[in-house]
């Protein structure tokens, strides 16, 4: 046994030694990639939250009863962004969609939030409607200790907005921070109130965004951020007792859908350039909520 410890110490000391020397391009951050390089869960809800407290939450108006929204996650931006322009491209052609979310790991490595921003300009906007993307952290998003850059960029990655339709219904949008595999006791409370606060109101819908999904089915991610047990049996109750009709997520880079109760929960495909089915998901927020997911042209 002994023997076993000291060959994994080795390894690991061996593995960190060649992560470390990719330099700041590097697509591992071997700690990160497991529990985030970055502050804390607590800690980013607090530098969320001191910003929502200076930028109240916004209302979108729709154009139509029966809007669309665009849905699209793990982009792994670094100089390449085919996918992430044509979803771009998209969404601003869509006159019946008011807003677009993007569920995280935006960039695969450090140094990579300005090819972001500026892959974003240089696709036309659409001189005929308003132009919202809502954004979450990722756990490559925190990897290689770059939450500052991802809140120079993005500034929050815990709120909420409503969507408002021409006849006065409105959608509750819920987007949390779940980049390294837990809420933290904060945003658990803030997700707390939120449903209380959100389950008295009148909404027609109430949708939530996230990185990290709770039903893992394949090793594709390995480790990385995955919820503890108990955290998901309490998200997932507390979502349906106060009447979340959807949750999105990403990170595993392959579509599910899983029925728990009355709650949807799905995985959207990942939109990686080097992906063999890049797609992302549409919503059609209606009486009910239907969604239907979009292949991209593959890359050549």
């Amino acid at each position: 046994m002994k023997n076993i410890y000291i060959y994994l110490g080795s390894l690991f000391l061996v593995l960190g030694s060649i992560f470390t020397a990719c330099g700041p391009d590097a697509r591992l951050d071997l700690v990160g990639n497991i529990i985030g390089s970055a502050p804390r869960t607590d800690v980013r809800f607090a530098d969320s939250e001191k910003y929502n407290a200076e930028h109240p939450f916004v209302t979108i108006k729709a154009p139509v009863e029966n809007y669309r929204v665009y849905v699209c996650t793990d982009t792994h931006i670094t100089t390449d962004f085919y996918n992430w322009q044509n979803f771009i491209r998209a969404y601003r052609a869509d006159l019946l969609c008011p807003v677009a979310l993007h569920l995280g790991d935006i960039v695969d490595a450090s140094n990579h939030y300005p090819d972001v921003v500026n892959s974003f300009n240089e696709v036309p906007s659409n001189p005929l409607k308003p132009d919202t993307i809502m954004l979450v952290a990722g756990n490559h998003d925190i990897c290689f200790k770059q939450w500052d850059e991802y809140l120079e960029n993005f500034k929050t990655s815990v709120y909420y907005f409503i969507v408002e339709t021409p006849l006065g219904q409105k959608d509750l949008f819920i987007m949390y921070d779940s980049a390294d595999g837990t809420l933290g006791k904060k945003q658990l409370q803030w997700m707390r109130n939120t449903l209380e606060w959100a389950s008295k109101q009148n909404f027609r819908h109430i949708v939530a965004g996230s990185h990290t999904h709770f039903f893992m089915r394949d090793n594709s991610q390995g480790i990385a951020t995955n919820y503890p047990i108990e955290e998901t049996y309490t998200l997932l109750r507390l979502f349906q007792s106060h009447g979340v009709d959807i949750l999105f997520t990403g990170h595993s880079h392959s579509r599910e859908v899983t029925l728990f109760d009355e709650l949807t929960c799905i995985i959207v495909d990942s939109m990686t350039d080097e992906d063999k089915k890049p797609a992302y998901l549409i919503a059609i927020m209606g009486e009910t909520i239907d969604y239907e997911f979009v292949n991209l042209p593959i890359k050549l």
